[in-house]
């Protein structure tokens, strides 16, 4: 078999060019590149209170006493229900206390009774 200069060169240089370089031994944390150790956790600070002055929402709408509610443009038993009880669920018992009432028909400015 007959080899060239070049070729022989070539091969020369790719065995050691895969060979494992040793590392430098060092003790410099940054040449280790190592990271800080964490800051200590702190507690975020209380958040203050809004001021209802600020507030840019309306309610949803508001009762005219506490066993009575007004109809306001847009509101569902559900949306009542889930206001005054915290659970939409409850517009049957809304709709049990008011006989004659039909929940798909409800109309602005009808007084309805809160159970």
């Amino acid at each position: 078999m007959k080899f060239t200069i070049p070729a022989i060169a070539l091969s020369v240089l790719i065995a050691a060019g895969c060979q494992q370089q040793p590392k430098p031994a060092t003790t410099d944390s940054a040449a280790l590149n190592v990271a800080p150790a964490p800051a200590a956790y702190s507690a975020p600070a209380p958040m203050a209170a809004p001021d209802p002055a600020l507030s840019t929402s309306t309610p949803l709408a508001s009762p005219a006493s506490s066993n009575s509610y007004t109809i306001k443009k847009g509101d569902t038993l559900w949306q009542i229900a889930a206001t005054h009880y915290g659970d939409g669920k409850k517009w049957r018992e809304i709709a049990d206390a008011n006989p004659g009432l039909t929940p798909s028909a409800l109309r602005v400015g009808q007084t309805i009774s809160l159970p």
